[in-house]
């Protein structure tokens, strides 16, 4: 029997659950290809962001900072993810 290849990607109801297949070929919603993406931890806080960074090379986490690796092509997706952010902030005033 072939072990099919699975990965953990959002659930119908929260949560996680299995997927068949790759990650980046999974057609369920917020799963498959992404790139990098800011998002507004509050609608109503104008300040605050997470930002998801779909490749990573190194984290290390402290409690007053984190170190992230990312590729060059991931760190240019971030430039142009800041920017359209921004861009979109500046529009929205």
């Amino acid at each position: 029997m072939t072990k099919q290849e699975t990965h953990q990607g959002p659930g119908v109801y929260g949560g996680l659950e299995t997927h068949r297949g790759a990650r980046h070929e999974c057609p369920a919603p917020d799963c498959g290809p992404q790139g990098v993406r800011i998002v507004s931890n509050d609608p109503k806080d104008d300040d605050g962001v997470h930002i998801h960074l779909p490749q990573v090379d190194y984290v290390d986490t402290q409690v007053w900072s984190v170190d992230v690796g990312i590729s060059t092509d991931t760190l240019r997706e971030l430039r142009d993810a800041i920017d359209k952010h921004l861009a979109a902030k500046e529009e929205a005033a």
